[in-house]
């Protein structure tokens, strides 16, 4: 057929380029999420996840579904406690931080104290799945993962302490920092008074004898100069870090299937990385704690055993009152350490 020509324009040709666009999918947008952590971007955790965030932003998966992160900034940009009320808002995009600042919004998330098991079993057991539904539905977030475990918290104690007739830690007289929610009815339970003191005002309420020790993770005593008072570490750990990465779940909805297989895929291979991340860098620290003098207490055996499943009784104990309609289900997710 011989194109007519209008205005020196083929009508053929140019019903024939519409006709391709009507008939070709729309090329994907391009998605640059904005990132927020709960704690400061020198902080060891928010550090290695920034580096997995710019390491997803290089990868070809990444390049190929036109997704990356871009992170933007810590405390200065919303307060923590407030962080995940901003995700839900569509403030910023993603969140990485602890779900433990969040237990009055999503109280199950006691749940991740309550179990030794790993964010990989959590994974490949439907725990995270059952926690995402949770947050998706109560905080209108996504869980894209649970990149911390390997850690858990300790008592950093001035002097050592007392033990009970059961091998357990005896606190009675102890003032001990704490963060209310979490660790009150813990350190209660061995007679010591909870303290709530902020993390940056630990240092001095040490230095001033306003407490006698702190529950504190695993990591970043050094990071607060707490060595410099503190003389015993409570072992074993208990509980185990919660950090997660969340993104707006109205924002998750809007990717391309590409866009999020890519984000899922790299999150999934990031949790192992993290864990051992975590693991090694608590031998490494607690190597220089004890070059500087700060022993362990060790509790072994019954004794340790009886220590950790009474650390996670506590919180169980919080979800049963607080989020008695998933308790058994998370049960069976979370497990709880054995006791004998």
């Amino acid at each position: 057929m011989r194109a007519i020509h209008l205005s020196g324009i083929s009508i053929l040709a140019s019903a024939g380029v519409l006709a391709a666009s009507l008939g070709a999918p729309a090329a994907a947008k391009e998605a640059e999420l904005r990132f927020v952590s709960n704690w400061g971007k020198n902080l060891y955790s928010v550090k290695r996840t920034i580096e997995w965030s710019e390491e997803f932003n290089k990868s070809a998966a990444a390049k190929a579904a036109k997704i990356s992160i871009k992170y933007i900034g810590g405390r200065e940009v919303t307060p923590p406690l407030q962080q995940l009320t901003a995700l839900r808002k569509g403030v910023f995009d993603m969140l990485f931080g602890a779900a433990g600042y969040y237990l009055g919004a999503v109280p199950e998330s006691f749940a991740i104290y309550g179990s030794k098991i790993t964010p990989m079993e959590a994974r490949k057991n439907g725990g995270l799945a059952l926690l995402n539904r949770i947050y998706r539905k109560k905080a209108n977030a996504h869980v894209l993962g649970w990149v911390a475990g390997g850690v858990g918290v300790n008592l950093w104690l001035k002097k050592k302490p007392k033990v009970k007739a059961d091998g357990t830690p005896d606190l009675s007289g102890m003032k001990i920092r704490g963060i209310a929610g979490l660790h009150r009815e813990w350190l209660k339970a061995m007679g010591a008074t909870q303290i709530s003191v902020p993390a940056p005002g630990i240092y001095n309420a040490l230095e001033r004898n306003l407490v006698d020790g702190a529950a504190w993770p695993g990591l970043g005593i050094m990071g607060f100069g707490f060595q410099k008072f503190v003389n015993f570490r409570v072992d074993p750990m208990v509980w185990q870090f919660d950090n997660l990465i969340w993104i707006n779940l109205d924002k998750w909805n809007s990717l391309t299937q590409a866009q999020r297989d890519a984000l899922t895929t790299s999150v999934i291979a990031y949790e192992p990385i993290a864990h051992v991340f975590y693991e090694k860098l608590v031998a490494e620290r607690w190597a220089k704690l004890g070059e500087q003098g700060v022993k362990s207490f060790e509790l072994t055996g019954a004794a340790a055993r009886r220590y950790i499943a009474a650390a996670e009784k506590v919180q169980w104990d919080q979800v049963k009152k607080l989020a008695p309609n998933e308790y058994d289900e998370l049960r069976k997710k979370f497990p709880p350490s054995p006791v004998n």
